[in-house]
């Protein structure tokens, strides 16, 4: 089952231009599952090595002869399991493990073995590792047994299945839970979601037990009750349902190459991911909508198909860069910059449908809205990546392709463009005062030059490099929180009561009220008593609200250096006028 693949010109075109259909995601799949072949031959090689073996290693050995005689039998069935974003990510796991000089979980293979072997009356047996009380078999569920044992023995006849010594099973009821069945003693099934919609089929496992997808920056949900999982059924099949009708683009590949999704425990806020290691599965807490499902699963599963994609061609050379992402407040590293890049230019082709899709005004602005803020990120990181030199000449291709999709649609409205600048803005002008540092020194020759009424003329600028947290700031601003309303929340915003500005300063009241001269004022008063992070974002964003201000770019462009000037002279005794300071820099 390993072969070299190569992706076909257009197939590599389809990527670039963001999409890609169900046959690209196909092809994506194969070069995983040989991935995954050779991880596990790898995998193999370190078992065969351990002599004597453990009891781990001795069952590896058993996984592996039974998948080979299954194999021999059923191939696809084989490669099926082998395709797994659950194997997938053990056997990554498996060569850190062994890059680390630790032993791998050698006992899990034969656990799929199993599960293979049962979903196809094969014959077998075999010994598993056991976790309290728990087998786990990849992609069918988990049996559940008196023992605490750590190690159960499976036996089958290919009709039933003797776990232990004291379970009797019928092997063809050891499915999935697509919520039709009748409960089976010791068993506990994957919960199965099955949804259809204009004659177009999908089926999507949600795991709930498997460790190996319990590896991401949230835990899995792994209590769920029965109204849960109707819960969510209900969810993704309202989401599959928009899908087809307006993202057809997207659907068919998600139902190609969307085996699993691993649900979140519950936290604030909606929290998506999706790993390199486990290729067809995404992790999401429970989406608030249908509208909201829908693109996570557009976002998330760009990231599958980018790491599927960068598994087979290299688009970014080797470096430590690091720069700056739209969509984040911390240091990205060029590899991660192109990953958003990519997963928004799916979010981008979304809600420039969804726009013309919504009736509703504020639903309308709330899409106008994250159409333009996703343009314009894709526009801004796309830059950094094409004039950094960070890519290869396969990955410029690439990126240039993800540019030009992203700069399609139609123009927005003045309301929601001007949210949009604002947003990006405020994210821009928060993450450089965070993360810019600036050379003291020649801050403090620029500041001299300042006092003593000298032009700045052509003297070079201070070096300036991007260092985690320089200053002390919030990466979200309760000010941004409370603007951001304005497309999240539009009518909440319209009303806004003094309790919902309590907690503001109030030069940020007068911004949030609209009124950009009293804020500009505000800001500088505050700035004259002492230099403050937040005050200086807030007057950037109040000066951008006049559209012909002259120092708009100064403020959007040397933030950091006009903090540390405004410092350098505080520390003096020398109140500087903010924006004397900002226009000496004109």
């Amino acid at each position: 089952m390993i072969v070299t693949h190569s992706l076909p010109a257009d197939a590599f075109t389809a990527l670039g231009g963001g999409a890609g259909d169900s046959v690209v995601v196909r092809r994506l799949h194969e070069a995983q599952l040989s991935k995954h072949l050779m991880l596990l031959h790898v995998v193999a090689a370190a078992a065969a090595g351990i002599d004597p073996p453990s009891r781990a290693v001795a069952a590896f050995r058993a996984g592996y002869r039974l998948l080979a005689r299954i194999q021999a039998a059923d191939p696809a069935a084989v490669a099926t399991l082998l395709g797994l974003p659950h194997i997938g990510s053990w056997a990554h796991e498996c060569l850190a493990c062994l890059d680390n000089g630790t032993s791998p979980d050698f006992g899990y293979l034969a656990t799929a073995a199993a599960a293979v072997a049962i979903g196809l009356g094969v014959p077998f047996e075999v010994e598993v590792p056991a976790s309290a009380g728990r087998v786990s078999l990849p992609g069918l569920g988990c049996l559940e047994v008196a023992s605490q044992d750590e190690w159960v023995r499976l036996s089958s006849d290919g009709q039933r299945l003797r776990v232990g010594g004291h379970v009797d099973l019928e092997c063809a009821a050891l499915v999935p839970d697509d919520g039709t069945g009748e409960a089976v003693p010791y068993w506990r099934g994957t919960p199965l979601v099955r949804v259809v919609a204009d004659g177009q089929a999908w089926e999507v496992l949600l795991e709930t037990g498997d460790k190996y997808l319990d590896r991401y920056p949230l835990p899995m949900r792994t209590a769920m009750t029965a109204s849960d999982v109707r819960c969510w059924r209900r969810l993704i099949q309202a989401a599959w349902e928009l899908l087809l009708r307006h993202h057809a683009w997207a659907a068919g590949p998600i139902a190609e190459g969307v085996r699993v999704i691993v649900p979140f425990e519950s936290h604030a806020g909606l929290e998506s991911a999706a790993s390199q290691a486990a290729f067809g599965a995404i992790a999401t807490s429970l989406p608030p909508s249908a509208v909201s499902l829908a693109e996570t699963l557009i976002h998330e599963f760009q990231h599958v198909k980018l790491y599927g994609l960068m598994d087979m061609v290299p688009l970014v050379e080797p470096g430590g860069e690091r720069g700056y992402a739209p969509w984040r407040q911390d240091p990205r590293p060029m590899g991660g910059i192109l990953q958003g890049v990519y997963a928004f230019t799916g979010i981008v082709r979304f809600w420039d449908t969804q726009r013309q899709v919504e009736t509703e005004p504020d639903e309308v602005l709330q899409a106008s809205v994250l159409y333009e803020r996703w343009r314009l990120a894709i526009e801004l990181a796309t830059d950094t990546l094409l004039k950094g030199g960070f890519l290869t000449p396969t990955g410029a291709r690439f990126v240039t392709a993800l540019r030009e999709r992203g700069q399609r649609g139609e123009p927005v409205s003045a309301a929601a463009a001007e949210i949009a600048r604002d947003v990006a803005l405020d994210n821009w002008l928060t993450w450089q005062l965070r993360h810019t540092a600036v050379d003291a020194a020649g801050v403090a020759g620029l500041a001299a030059a300042y006092q003593r009424g000298e032009p700045r003329g052509s003297e070079p600028l201070p070096d300036a490099w991007i260092k985690d947290d320089v200053r002390d700031i919030d990466a979200v601003i309760p000010r941004s929180r409370v603007l951001d309303l304005r497309f999240q929340e539009p009518r909440r915003y319209r009303q806004l009561s003094d309790a919902d500005v309590a907690g503001l300063s109030a030069a940020d009241v007068r911004l949030v009220r609209g009124d950009a001269d009293a804020a500009v004022a505000a800001y500088r008063a505050v700035l004259h008593v002492a230099p403050d992070p937040a005050a200086w974002i807030g007057l950037a964003l109040a000066v951008h609200r006049f559209p012909a201000e002259t120092t708009r770019p100064v403020f959007a462009a040397r933030l950091p250096l006009l903090f540390e000037m405004h410092a350098c002279l505080a520390e003096q005794g020398i109140h500087a006028d903010p924006l004397d300071l900002v226009a000496w820099f004109e």
